[in-house]
């Protein structure tokens, strides 16, 4: 996980993990359904959408929270974030009190 956090600002590949860790990226991929409850694409998309917000919050324009996540525009990250809660990023990044200690 700790290693995905590092490469979220461009392509993650399960395998590419799976080799950083001496795993076949098909046990990979079932460990992270095991002990997350999440395929790892879904953890990934949580990982980036995550990312975004915490380069929102420290003053990034959407179009740089974006690139910084990996996403490929802000365009990307506006349909993955309605996707995922029914709202446009800056809708919730403009209400939202930060509050992550």
């Amino acid at each position: 996980m700790d290693h995905t956090q590092r490469l979220l600002g461009g392509p993650v590949r399960l395998q590419d993990l799976a080799q950083a860790v001496d795993l076949s990226a098909s046990r990979l991929g079932h460990l992270f359904a095991e002990e997350l409850g999440l395929p790892f694409p879904v953890f990934l998309r949580w990982a980036r959408l995550r990312r975004a917000m915490e380069l929102v919050r420290a003053g990034a324009t959407l179009t740089q929270a974006a690139h910084g996540a990996g996403f490929a525009d802000s365009s990307h990250l506006t349909r993955v974030f309605h996707e995922m809660f029914g709202l446009a990023p800056s809708k919730v990044f403009r209400s939202v009190q930060w509050d992550w200690t």
